[in-house]
Protein backbone atom coordinates (compact mmCIF):
# COMPACT_ATOMS: atom_id res chain seq x y z
CA UNK A 1 0.00 0.00 0.00
CA UNK A 2 1.66 3.44 -1.09
CA UNK A 3 2.09 5.84 1.78
CA UNK A 4 3.05 8.95 0.13
CA UNK A 5 3.69 12.35 1.90
CA UNK A 6 4.54 16.04 1.20
CA UNK A 7 6.21 17.89 3.53
CA UNK A 8 6.33 21.46 2.64
CA UNK A 9 8.14 24.67 4.79
CA UNK A 10 10.29 27.68 4.77
CA UNK A 11 12.47 26.85 7.88
CA UNK A 12 14.96 23.64 7.05
CA UNK A 13 15.13 22.89 10.20
CA UNK A 14 12.00 21.94 10.72
CA UNK A 15 11.35 20.62 7.43
CA UNK A 16 15.00 18.13 7.80
CA UNK A 17 12.73 17.12 11.67
CA UNK A 18 9.72 16.05 10.13
CA UNK A 19 11.52 14.33 7.47
CA UNK A 20 13.55 12.57 9.77
CA UNK A 21 11.00 11.51 11.95
CA UNK A 22 8.98 9.95 8.89
CA UNK A 23 11.96 7.97 7.70
CA UNK A 24 11.99 6.54 11.41
CA UNK A 25 8.78 5.62 11.43
CA UNK A 26 8.66 3.83 8.67
CA UNK A 27 12.08 1.99 9.40
CA UNK A 28 14.20 3.61 7.05
CA UNK A 29 17.26 4.26 8.77
CA UNK A 30 19.20 1.55 6.77
CA UNK A 31 21.35 2.27 3.65
CA UNK A 32 19.29 -0.61 2.11
CA UNK A 33 15.88 0.78 2.92
CA UNK A 34 16.57 4.61 2.56
CA UNK A 35 17.03 6.01 -0.99
CA UNK A 36 17.35 9.76 -2.66
CA UNK A 37 15.62 10.50 -5.95
CA UNK A 38 16.59 12.49 -8.44
CA UNK A 39 14.28 13.11 -10.93
CA UNK A 40 11.00 12.38 -12.12
CA UNK A 41 12.41 10.49 -14.50
CA UNK A 42 14.39 8.04 -11.35
CA UNK A 43 10.49 7.74 -9.39
CA UNK A 44 8.88 6.35 -11.89
CA UNK A 45 11.67 3.97 -12.91
CA UNK A 46 12.39 2.79 -8.61
CA UNK A 47 9.17 3.21 -7.48
CA UNK A 48 7.63 0.54 -9.63
CA UNK A 49 10.59 -1.84 -9.87
CA UNK A 50 10.06 -3.87 -6.95
CA UNK A 51 10.12 -7.34 -6.25
CA UNK A 52 6.62 -8.69 -5.31
CA UNK A 53 6.46 -9.18 -1.52
CA UNK A 54 9.85 -7.25 -1.40
CA UNK A 55 10.11 -5.27 1.79
CA UNK A 56 8.41 -1.49 1.50
CA UNK A 57 11.32 0.89 1.43
CA UNK A 58 11.89 4.48 1.76
CA UNK A 59 12.30 6.65 -1.12
CA UNK A 60 13.38 10.68 -1.43
CA UNK A 61 12.59 13.26 -3.26
CA UNK A 62 12.87 17.29 -3.20
CA UNK A 63 9.41 19.14 -4.58
CA UNK A 64 11.92 21.15 -7.37
CA UNK A 65 13.66 17.91 -8.59
CA UNK A 66 10.15 16.68 -9.61
CA UNK A 67 8.56 20.15 -10.85
CA UNK A 68 11.70 20.49 -12.86
CA UNK A 69 10.44 17.01 -14.98
CA UNK A 70 7.32 18.53 -16.04
CA UNK A 71 5.62 15.68 -14.92
CA UNK A 72 1.73 14.70 -16.59
CA UNK A 73 -0.55 15.04 -14.01
CA UNK A 74 -2.68 12.44 -14.16
CA UNK A 75 0.95 10.36 -14.41
CA UNK A 76 1.55 11.58 -11.09
CA UNK A 77 -1.65 10.73 -9.48
CA UNK A 78 -1.35 7.00 -11.14
CA UNK A 79 2.04 6.20 -9.32
CA UNK A 80 1.06 7.76 -6.48
CA UNK A 81 -1.47 5.32 -5.89
CA UNK A 82 -0.04 2.04 -7.13
CA UNK A 83 3.61 2.05 -6.00
CA UNK A 84 4.12 -0.07 -2.51
CA UNK A 85 6.52 1.77 -0.69
CA UNK A 86 7.02 5.54 1.36
CA UNK A 87 7.19 8.18 -0.79
CA UNK A 88 8.41 11.81 1.19
CA UNK A 89 8.32 14.48 -1.41
CA UNK A 90 9.67 18.14 0.73
CA UNK A 91 10.77 21.10 -0.08
CA UNK A 92 12.76 24.00 1.96
CA UNK A 93 11.14 26.95 1.08
CA UNK A 94 8.59 29.07 -0.72
CA UNK A 95 5.94 26.79 -2.63
CA UNK A 96 3.42 28.10 -5.88
CA UNK A 97 0.29 26.42 -4.69
CA UNK A 98 -1.36 28.07 -8.07
CA UNK A 99 0.70 25.02 -9.40
CA UNK A 100 -1.10 21.92 -11.40
CA UNK A 101 1.45 19.70 -9.52
CA UNK A 102 1.11 21.35 -5.98
CA UNK A 103 -2.52 20.83 -6.18
CA UNK A 104 -2.31 17.30 -7.36
CA UNK A 105 -0.04 16.39 -4.42
CA UNK A 106 -1.60 18.48 -1.77
CA UNK A 107 -4.68 16.05 -2.88
CA UNK A 108 -3.52 12.98 -3.36
CA UNK A 109 -0.12 12.53 -0.36
CA UNK A 110 -0.71 13.67 2.55
CA UNK A 111 0.37 17.22 3.11
CA UNK A 112 2.04 18.31 6.14
CA UNK A 113 3.28 22.27 6.22
CA UNK A 114 5.71 22.76 9.15
CA UNK A 115 4.95 26.62 10.14
CA UNK A 116 7.90 27.99 12.23
CA UNK A 117 7.45 29.95 15.18
CA UNK A 118 7.04 33.52 15.67
CA UNK A 119 7.59 36.27 18.28
CA UNK A 120 6.87 34.52 21.54
CA UNK A 121 6.25 31.35 20.53
CA UNK A 122 10.11 32.03 18.94
CA UNK A 123 11.33 32.75 22.12
CA UNK A 124 9.27 30.18 23.88
CA UNK A 125 11.13 27.69 21.37
CA UNK A 126 14.86 28.70 22.31
CA UNK A 127 14.35 28.15 25.45
CA UNK A 128 12.60 24.70 25.48
CA UNK A 129 15.52 24.00 23.01
CA UNK A 130 17.91 25.16 25.75
CA UNK A 131 16.84 23.29 28.10
CA UNK A 132 16.92 20.20 26.21
CA UNK A 133 20.33 20.00 24.80
CA UNK A 134 21.15 20.36 28.37
CA UNK A 135 20.90 23.81 30.20
CA UNK A 136 21.00 24.24 33.57
CA UNK A 137 19.75 27.77 34.00
CA UNK A 138 17.83 30.18 30.75
CA UNK A 139 15.84 33.18 31.30
CA UNK A 140 13.75 34.78 28.88
CA UNK A 141 15.75 38.38 28.39
CA UNK A 142 18.88 35.36 27.11
CA UNK A 143 16.63 33.78 24.72
CA UNK A 144 14.93 37.20 23.53
CA UNK A 145 18.47 38.46 22.87
CA UNK A 146 19.73 35.19 21.17
CA UNK A 147 17.10 35.80 18.55
CA UNK A 148 18.02 39.30 18.25
CA UNK A 149 21.50 38.67 17.70
CA UNK A 150 21.18 35.43 15.68
CA UNK A 151 18.21 35.85 13.76
CA UNK A 152 15.34 33.48 13.62
CA UNK A 153 16.33 30.62 12.01
CA UNK A 154 16.40 27.63 14.08
CA UNK A 155 19.33 25.99 12.49
CA UNK A 156 21.30 29.02 13.49
CA UNK A 157 19.83 29.21 16.76
CA UNK A 158 19.78 25.70 17.54
CA UNK A 159 23.90 25.81 17.07
CA UNK A 160 24.28 28.86 18.54
CA UNK A 161 22.44 27.29 21.73
CA UNK A 162 24.92 24.23 21.42
CA UNK A 163 27.72 26.45 21.47
CA UNK A 164 26.73 28.33 24.48
CA UNK A 165 25.46 25.19 26.23
CA UNK A 166 28.92 23.83 25.68
CA UNK A 167 30.84 27.06 27.07
CA UNK A 168 28.35 27.00 30.30
CA UNK A 169 25.01 25.30 31.07
CA UNK A 170 23.79 28.75 32.51
CA UNK A 171 23.02 30.84 29.25
CA UNK A 172 22.66 34.80 30.56
CA UNK A 173 22.67 37.97 28.89
CA UNK A 174 25.89 38.00 28.91
CA UNK A 175 27.24 35.09 27.59
CA UNK A 176 24.60 35.56 24.84
CA UNK A 177 26.39 38.96 24.03
CA UNK A 178 29.61 37.64 24.58
CA UNK A 179 29.48 34.35 22.38
CA UNK A 180 26.51 34.58 20.25
CA UNK A 181 27.17 34.23 16.77
CA UNK A 182 30.76 36.12 16.64
CA UNK A 183 31.84 36.19 13.21
CA UNK A 184 29.23 33.70 11.52
CA UNK A 185 28.92 35.24 8.33
CA UNK A 186 32.19 36.48 7.99
CA UNK A 187 33.63 32.94 9.05
CA UNK A 188 31.10 31.40 5.82
CA UNK A 189 32.59 34.68 3.37
CA UNK A 190 36.11 33.97 4.52
CA UNK A 191 35.25 30.02 3.50
CA UNK A 192 33.93 30.39 0.52
CA UNK A 193 36.13 33.04 -0.85
CA UNK A 194 39.17 30.01 -0.19
CA UNK A 195 37.11 27.62 -2.07
CA UNK A 196 36.25 29.57 -5.21
CA UNK A 197 39.81 30.77 -5.27
CA UNK A 198 40.83 27.29 -5.34
CA UNK A 199 42.82 27.96 -1.97
CA UNK A 200 41.87 24.04 -0.79
CA UNK A 201 44.17 24.22 1.74
CA UNK A 202 43.00 27.40 3.53
CA UNK A 203 39.22 26.66 3.27
CA UNK A 204 40.11 23.29 5.42
CA UNK A 205 41.64 25.36 7.88
CA UNK A 206 38.55 27.88 8.17
CA UNK A 207 36.33 24.87 8.46
CA UNK A 208 38.42 23.21 11.05
CA UNK A 209 38.54 26.52 13.11
CA UNK A 210 34.96 26.94 12.55
CA UNK A 211 34.28 23.62 14.50
CA UNK A 212 36.72 24.02 17.20
CA UNK A 213 34.47 27.03 17.99
CA UNK A 214 31.35 25.30 18.05
CA UNK A 215 29.68 25.54 14.58
CA UNK A 216 27.91 21.73 13.39
CA UNK A 217 28.36 20.07 10.19
CA UNK A 218 24.75 20.61 9.63
CA UNK A 219 24.84 24.32 10.64
CA UNK A 220 28.11 24.52 8.03
CA UNK A 221 26.59 22.83 5.22
CA UNK A 222 23.42 24.61 5.40
CA UNK A 223 25.15 28.17 5.31
CA UNK A 224 27.39 27.09 2.50
CA UNK A 225 24.47 25.62 0.72
CA UNK A 226 22.66 29.20 1.55
CA UNK A 227 25.90 31.30 0.12
CA UNK A 228 26.00 28.70 -3.17
CA UNK A 229 22.20 29.26 -3.87
CA UNK A 230 22.48 33.18 -3.68
CA UNK A 231 25.52 32.94 -5.97
CA UNK A 232 23.17 30.60 -8.42
CA UNK A 233 20.56 33.37 -9.08
CA UNK A 234 23.36 36.16 -9.01
CA UNK A 235 24.71 34.12 -11.94
CA UNK A 236 21.72 33.30 -13.49
CA UNK A 237 20.38 36.99 -13.52
CA UNK A 238 23.68 38.27 -14.60
CA UNK A 239 23.82 35.79 -17.27
CA UNK A 240 19.98 37.15 -18.58
CA UNK A 241 21.95 40.57 -18.52
CA UNK A 242 20.66 42.31 -15.23
CA UNK A 243 23.06 45.05 -14.08
CA UNK A 244 24.51 44.59 -10.20
CA UNK A 245 21.43 46.88 -9.25
CA UNK A 246 18.74 45.24 -10.87
CA UNK A 247 20.25 41.92 -9.51
CA UNK A 248 20.13 43.64 -5.61
CA UNK A 249 16.96 44.61 -6.01
CA UNK A 250 15.62 40.74 -6.97
CA UNK A 251 17.83 39.06 -4.48
CA UNK A 252 16.58 38.41 -0.93
CA UNK A 253 17.02 41.57 1.42
CA UNK A 254 20.75 41.78 2.52
CA UNK A 255 22.93 43.96 4.12
CA UNK A 256 25.37 46.24 1.49
CA UNK A 257 29.00 44.32 2.31
CA UNK A 258 26.97 40.59 2.09
CA UNK A 259 25.89 41.82 -1.52
CA UNK A 260 29.01 43.12 -2.82
CA UNK A 261 30.83 39.90 -0.99
CA UNK A 262 28.58 38.10 -2.92
CA UNK A 263 29.67 39.78 -6.40
CA UNK A 264 32.92 39.42 -5.91
CA UNK A 265 32.71 35.65 -5.66
CA UNK A 266 30.43 35.33 -8.56
CA UNK A 267 33.55 36.30 -10.40
CA UNK A 268 35.66 33.01 -10.01
CA UNK A 269 32.58 31.33 -10.99
CA UNK A 270 30.30 30.47 -14.23
CA UNK A 271 26.92 28.91 -13.53
CA UNK A 272 27.98 25.24 -14.63
CA UNK A 273 30.52 25.42 -11.52
CA UNK A 274 28.27 26.70 -9.13
CA UNK A 275 25.80 23.75 -9.53
CA UNK A 276 27.99 21.17 -9.17
CA UNK A 277 29.15 22.43 -5.93
CA UNK A 278 25.48 23.28 -5.06
CA UNK A 279 24.71 19.93 -5.83
CA UNK A 280 27.96 18.40 -3.75
CA UNK A 281 26.75 20.20 -0.88
CA UNK A 282 23.27 18.57 -0.94
CA UNK A 283 24.53 15.20 -1.42
CA UNK A 284 26.96 15.72 1.66
CA UNK A 285 24.23 17.03 3.39
CA UNK A 286 21.80 13.76 2.29
CA UNK A 287 25.48 11.65 3.54
CA UNK A 288 25.28 13.16 7.18
CA UNK A 289 21.29 13.14 7.52
CA UNK A 290 21.44 9.43 6.66
CA UNK A 291 24.68 8.70 8.38
CA UNK A 292 26.87 7.82 5.59
CA UNK A 293 29.71 10.08 6.19
CA UNK A 294 29.92 12.12 9.84
CA UNK A 295 32.11 14.79 11.42
CA UNK A 296 34.82 16.70 9.90
CA UNK A 297 35.59 14.05 7.55
CA UNK A 298 32.98 14.62 5.35
CA UNK A 299 33.57 18.49 5.09
CA UNK A 300 37.01 17.77 4.01
CA UNK A 301 36.07 15.71 1.29
CA UNK A 302 33.27 18.05 0.07
CA UNK A 303 36.16 21.03 -0.50
CA UNK A 304 38.13 18.82 -2.39
CA UNK A 305 35.06 18.48 -4.76
CA UNK A 306 34.25 21.95 -5.44
CA UNK A 307 37.20 24.12 -4.24
CA UNK A 308 38.11 25.85 -8.17
CA UNK A 309 41.19 24.44 -9.68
Amino acid sequence: MADNYFVIGEEEYLVDAKVQELIHRHGGEDEWSLESLSSWDEANEKLLDMPMFSQSRVFLIEYQDLLAGKPDLGRVEELLSCHENVLIIYTRGKVDKRSGLYKKLSKTARLIEVIPPKGSELIGWVLRRGMELGATKFDRNAADNLVYLAGTNLLVLDNELKKLINYNSEISVETVQTLAVRDIQTSIFTLVDYVVGGQLAKAQMATEDMLRTGAEVPYILFMLGRQYRLLFEFLFFRHQGHSSAQIQRQLPSMHPYAFQKLRTQATSLDMKQCAFSLESILDADYSFKTGRMQGAALLQVLLVKIAKK
